[in-house]
Formats: structure tokens, C-alpha cells, sequence
């Protein structure tokens, strides 16, 4: 597992949907996961996680992030060749040796034979979720219609704008009919935001959470959903729930500004991820609205087709072994 929780949702979405038996594990790493010629077997594991890396090997490990790759690879290896290996999102390296990629559009990744490339990360946490009394008693307090706003924070070349926020959250609260505002934050939320959420969000009906209730559940009891633009798994998450959304816009930092104009513009390249392209398909296939105008729509869910593309690889395994002699 990884150390966002949109990348974990994804894992556990994914694992869920396949039915099998399964473990979790939360590595960390060492300073040499930063040097890519040192990212080899366990090298970059640290001390206190290898001992989670150990037999009986699975049939299929499934990675997310740039740290899982060279753990995968060993895994196989110790297995002698058995295990079936999938890595969701960006793995900063080629990935000719695994049996599927699953990426989205902020990943644009060239065409090849084991890349599956889904619209949305996997997973619709609101579509599972069900509240617990403790979080059905406090939803009971905030009036419908329930409006939500869920906050991230910096994002590589990109930054929260804070006017933008301000702006969303007024325009927010001025709607009719009259009704509640709950503010989720993210682990990627910074102090400075925080501070400032705690200022704009004021009232009988409204109030600034992070972990309860959870996001699925937020997700599945509000009418209205809010995301800026930093989150591309809230931002699918929101629009999977099928109710109406808005995009609260975001900025680009110096780094971004420097690189924008440095090496994207000079060399017509964008450095990942790639926001402006998953943005443009929101907006092309009008899944997603403004402030002013959110916007409700009907998506697939991703969960099944991963799930379905997994079993087939599980399936020509157990067919490859039947067949030898």
C-alpha cells in the first residue's frame, strides 16, 4: 500500500471486488527509493518492513506507486515466476514485465498489450458505504440539503488556491434553499488551510471534519458535492456518486510556473500528473459543473472492469498449468 489514501482506496476497491483472499501491506521505504538505478528487489524497503515480504508467495500482487515495483519483482521471483503482477497509477518506470498497468488520464502512458486505461480510478466508496449510528446521529444535525466540500492540498507543480476557496465557500453558503455546509480535509490538507477553513466555515450548520464522518459516507448522505481540482480520485469519487458536483479551481505553484514556462511550453511536454487532461475529459463528457452550476451525471463504474480484466489473468495462469505436461 501506499501512502495516499486515494491510491489505497483504489487497492482495497479493487481487492474487495475480486473475492479472494488477501493481505494488506504497508511498507516503508529508505533514502534509496529517491536514486532509480537502487530501485532493485528490496533495496529500497527499510529494515523494519522487510520481514513483511516473506513466503508463502501470493498468486497475485497488486502495487500502487513507484516503491511497489521493485517489491513486486522480487515477489515474483521468490515465487518462481508464479506471481501474477498488476500496478495501479504512475510507476516512473517501463513496465514490459508486468502482466497489467491500470492507469487513468492524468497517467497517459503509450498503448501496449497490458495497459488497461479506465477514465477513473477504481473504486465508488459512496456506493458501499453505510453510516454507523454514531455517524447517522451526527448527519442528523445538519439539515438537507447537505452540501459538501472536500478539500486536498499541494499536489506536484500545483497548489490549493486560497481565493478560490474563500470564493467557492461564500457562493456555497449563500445558496438556496437554505441548508448545511460540511468541510472534509484530506491528509494532504496543510496547516495554512486548515486555519484558514476554520475561519470561513461558521454557523449552527456547518463544520470543518477530516476522519469522521468517513469520506464514503459524506460522499453517499450529501445532495450537493464541492472537490478542488488538486484530488483526482474526490473528484471521481464525487462524480461516481451521481450527484450534482462542482470543481473549485487551483493554481499552480512556483515549481509549476517555473516548469510551465521552462520546459512545457519550450518542449509542448506536460509533466505528470497530467491535471489539465483528466479536467479536459470532465469537462468534455460534462460529468462535472461549476460552483455556480454543479452538475450531475451517470458513469460507469470502474471496480468490475478492473476486477473482470484481473480474473482473466487469473484464469490463463491456471490454464497455463493445466496444460503442462
Amino acid at each position: 500500500m501506499g501512502s495516499r489514501a486515494g491510491d489505497n482506496n483504489q487497492l482495497l476497491a479493487l481487492a474487495n471486488a475480486l473475492g479472494f483472499p488477501f493481505e494488506t501491506k504497508k511498507l516503508d521505504f529508505n533514502q534509496a527509493r529517491r536514486l532509480p538505478f537502487l530501485r532493485t528487489g528490496m533495496t529500497i524497503v527499510a529494515a523494519s518492513s522487510r520481514q513483511l515480504i516473506a513466503p508463502p508467495w501470493p498468486d497475485l500482487v497488486i502495487g500502487v506507486g513507484y516503491g511497489a515495483v521493485p517489491v513486486a519483482r522480487h515477489i515474483r521471483k521468490q515465487s518462481g515466476g508464479r506471481a501474477k503482477l498488476v500496478h495501479i497509477g504512475n510507476p516512473r518506470d517501463s513496465l514490459k514485465d508486468f502482466d497489467l498497468q491500470i492507469t487513468t488520464p492524468q497517467y497517459p502512458r503509450p498503448a501496449a498489450p497490458n495497459l488497461l486505461e479506465l477514465p477513473f480510478p477504481i473504486g465508488n466508496p459512496g456506493r458501499v458505504a453505510r453510516p454507523t449510528l454514531e455517524e447517522r446521529e451526527w448527519l442528523a444535525k445538519f439539515p438537507r440539503p447537505r452540501r459538501l466540500v472536500a478539500i486536498g492540498g499541494p499536489a506536484r507543480h500545483w497548489r490549493l488556491d486560497h481565493r478560490a476557496i474563500a470564493h467557492a465557500i461564500d457562493l456555497i453558503q449563500a445558496k438556496t434553499p437554505n441548508g448545511s455546509l460540511i468541510v472534509v480535509t484530506s491528509n494532504r490538507t496543510t496547516q495554512t488551510t486548515r486555519r484558514l477553513l476554520e475561519q470561513l466555515v461558521a454557523g449552527p450548520y456547518c463544520a470543518v471534519v477530516e476522519d469522521f464522518p468517513a469520506f464514503g459516507v459524506l460522499l453517499a448522505e450529501s445532495d450537493e458535492i464541492y472537490v478542488t481540482a488538486d484530488s483526482v480520485s474526490m473528484l471521481s469519487e464525487a462524480v461516481l456518486s451521481g450527484k450534482p458536483v462542482g470543481m473549485i479551481p487551483i493554481d499552480r505553484s512556483l515549481r509549476g510556473r517555473l516548469s510551465h514556462s521552462l520546459w512545457e511550453k519550450p518542449t509542448g511536454r506536460r509533466t505528470l500528473p497530467d491535471f489539465r487532461n483528466f479536467w479536459g475529459l470532465l469537462h468534455e463528457k460534462q460529468l462535472i459543473g461549476t460552483i455556480e452550476h454543479p452538475v450531475a451525471s451517470k458513469v460507469s463504474d470502474t471496480v468490475d472492469r478492473a476486477a473482470g480484466v484481473v480474473r482473466s489473468l487469473l484464469r490463463g495462469r491456471d490454464e497455463d498449468a493445466r496444460q503442462r505436461p
